[in-house]
């Protein structure tokens, strides 16, 4: 037995035996809300902005104000993904639709750009998540649609680069979704076919099953029940569950 064997728990032992008999040769991870909370950030952000409004309006409550948003923001996303400008889009309709004076619409804008300038922590499990992986010494990937400036601030929020190299870090147009063809691109960027990867998010829509669709048979699905109502979708059963990431060594 290796030195190194020798050095692992028995749970990442299991793990990188696992890992042998499958072929797997990357893990690729979704980064928000699979590795950092982006999702409690944009919610909390959101608050403020229906608050402000609320505040400086006498016309519509809070509630209102908050339908609105949504409303519009859900149809935006789905024709503009993630683009941070999809905000600016967001307030101009709502302020066509209101009359709203400019200098307000300049302090909602405002507010909504806070999502981007949060620094982020690691989510619960994440850390030991990431560190499993790099223990049994399986490349980590990272396929992301957020744009390429926040992608970098939130690897060194995160310290990222005690497990992944910034050029091990896919990004996909932030004007679209995550696809299936997406997800085929980033296979091929890590030089890979489909069946060498372990796929790793939070999203239904986005991470599991459009890798799957690509090609991928093992993908590892970390449920929140406060997730988007857009990504949650059924997933296949052979899909392994967890809370957080440290919980891989548990479903293999």
């Amino acid at each position: 037995m290796s030195k190194d064997r020798l050095n692992l728990s028995e749970g990442e032992i299991r793990l990188g035996e696992w890992c042998k008999q499958q072929g797997i040769k990357r893990f690729l991870f979704d980064l928000d809300d699979t590795i950092c909370p982006t999702r409690q950030v944009f919610r909390e952000v959101m608050a403020e902005a229906f608050d402000h409004l609320a505040s400086n309006t006498s016309f519509r409550t809070r509630d209102e104000w908050k339908a609105d948003v949504e409303e519009i923001n859900n149809r935006l996303f789905e024709k503009i993904g993630v683009n941070p400008v999809r905000w600016n889009f967001v307030v101009d309709e709502l302020g066509g639709k209101h009359s709203l004076q400019l200098p307000l619409m300049n302090e909602v804008k405002g507010i909504f750009q806070k999502i981007y300038k949060t620094p982020l922590a690691m989510m619960n499990g994440a850390e030991e998540g990431l560190q499993i992986i790099k223990n049994i010494r399986i490349p980590i990937g990272i396929v992301t649609h957020a744009s390429r400036d926040w992608t970098k601030m939130k690897y060194n929020w995160l310290d990222l680069a005690r497990f992944v190299q910034t050029n091990d870090i896919f990004v996909i147009d932030e004007n679209g979704h995550k696809t299936s063809e997406s997800w085929t691109q980033a296979i091929q960027y890590f030089r890979l076919s489909p069946i060498d990867c372990a796929v790793v998010g939070d999203s239904p829509r986005s991470d599991i099953n459009p890798a799957m669709e690509a090609g991928v048979k093992h993908c590892f699905l970390v449920e929140d029940p406060n997730i988007w109502s857009i990504h949650n979708l059924p997933v296949d059963q052979s899909v392994k569950r967890i809370k957080t990431l440290k919980q891989i060594i548990e479903v293999v």
